[in-house]
């Protein structure tokens, strides 16, 4: 991309990176820090309250998989470096391994089935503390890539300006 392409292409690549980035935020958010918290104070059956959180949980892992490309473009096509491209890529990507791999075997984990012997605890919890520290990952990511494009573009406006 040509440099007066990206140049008049700015305007809007800028308010669609931090769309994505405060929509991904956003959702990670109140999922984690409202949503989880909510449905187990408030459902009775925890069997219940898990499935309806792995229900939303799994959708959200795709959109922020999605939103990780996304920023990661965003970043590439606004050149702001490096790390605001490859630490997308990589929250993107972890977000992924955590909806196709361990969340699904945290919910093949029937904790209720006396058929399950006694390591089925041991495991949902190891099982369990990996999703929660992927999705804990991707969140935390995401606020470094808020902190990363915001000094970007305080760098770039501070050039802009006499």
């Amino acid at each position: 991309m040509s440099a007066l392409a990206r140049a008049r292409l700015r305007p809007i690549l800028r308010p669609v990176l931090w769309t994505v980035l405060g929509a991904w935020l956003g959702a990670l958010l109140l999922f984690g820090g409202v949503f989880v918290r909510v449905v187990f104070q408030t459902v009775p059956d925890p069997e219940v309250a898990g499935h309806l959180v792995g229900r939303m949980l799994g959708p959200l892992q795709l959109a922020g998989a999605v939103a990780g490309l996304l920023v990661a473009a965003l970043g590439g096509a606004l050149r702001r470096g490096a790390l605001v491209v490859v630490l997308p890529l990589l929250l993107s990507g972890a977000a992924l391994v955590n909806h196709f791999s361990i969340s699904p075997a945290v919910a093949r984990i029937q904790l209720t089935d006396p058929q399950a012997g006694p390591d089925a605890g041991l495991r949902f919890s190891h099982l369990h503390r990996l999703s929660v520290l992927l999705f804990s990952t991707v969140a935390g990511g995401a606020v470094v890539l808020v902190l990363l494009h915001g000094i970007r573009e305080a760098k770039e406006e501070a050039r802009r300006s006499p």
